[in-house]
């Protein structure tokens, strides 16, 4: 049975949000357009990366799953990246510290990507029509491609060792808070969505205030990284959509043209 969202003319367009990838089921997601949502720090390290001329990225579960890849790549041509506990993997070539991504050390290069929760979120959503990765860096960019789509909209948010984390949460209420001001269709929100949706409209205008307070932010704050929660709490840094394809994260234009090699930073 074809879904009525997918119909020509349809006015409701459903809309669920999750607040850690095992919630999430494979019929949550089929025929669905997928946000993943880590804003500290997946989202952006993941955008800052593609910004930078990154080729691609290559999300991977476990650091031994990326070796192994690492070890079968074209020589010179692929970093190792990620974290465990926020803190660079002994043996990698970088952290989750999006500032780390520079065009010096990414431009050209293929990312393999390990993060603790970044990773698994991005992964679990492989079964859905599209997926997409965003954070508040590349929200208008994003928010264009799901409207676009007309597909059932899914947000899954990364969480914290899959528990509830609130920049997540709140993040994912600005996706579908735009999502009800910018499409002229009527929303179908789960009790999720909903959620995000107010509490989202709570903390809006104090974004960069709700990062570091989190359990999170707090976390990376004692562990020096401040100047990265102030960067993944800027709106709109980067015109760039991230979308999983086959197993491999790369940067479109909000109109679905490709990258290419010249970086789309604005700042």
């Amino acid at each position: 049975m074809k879904n009525d969202n997918r119909e020509q003319g349809s006015t409701t367009l459903d809309v669920k949000l999750f607040t850690s990838p095992r919630e999430v089921t494979d019929d949550d997601l089929r025929g669905c357009s997928v946000v993943v949502v880590d804003v500290l720090r997946s989202s952006s390290t993941i955008v800052a990366g593609l910004a930078a001329g990154a080729r691609e990225v290559i999300p991977v579960l476990t650091p031994a799953e990326g070796g192994k890849l690492a070890g079968r790549a074209e020589r010179g041509i692929s970093l190792l990246c990620g974290e465990r506990e926020g803190k660079k993997i002994d043996g990698f070539d970088l952290g989750n510290s999006p500032l780390e991504y520079t065009p010096e050390r990414v431009n050209g290069r293929i990312l393999i990507f390990s993060s603790t929760n970044g990773s698994v979120a991005i992964l679990r959503a492989r079964v859905a029509e599209h997926v997409y990765v965003g954070g508040f860096n590349n929200f208008g960019a994003v928010i264009k491609r799901l409207i676009e789509d007309r597909n059932p909209v899914v947000v899954i948010c990364a969480g914290k060792l899959e528990q509830f984390s609130i920049e997540d949460f709140v993040c994912g209420g600005k996706f579908i808070n735009a999502l009800e001001t910018r499409t002229k269709r009527h929303l179908g929100l789960s009790d999720g969505a909903r959620a995000a949706a107010l509490l989202h409209r709570h903390f809006d205008g104090s974004i960069a205030s709700l990062l570091k307070s989190s359990n999170h932010g707090r976390y990376l704050s004692s562990l020096g990284f401040d100047e990265d929660i102030d960067y993944c709490a800027r709106v709109d840094v980067h015109p760039i959509v991230p979308t999983f394809v086959e197993g491999k994260i790369k940067g479109y234009k909000p109109d679905g043209s490709p990258l290419g090699e010249s970086a789309l930073s604005q700042g």
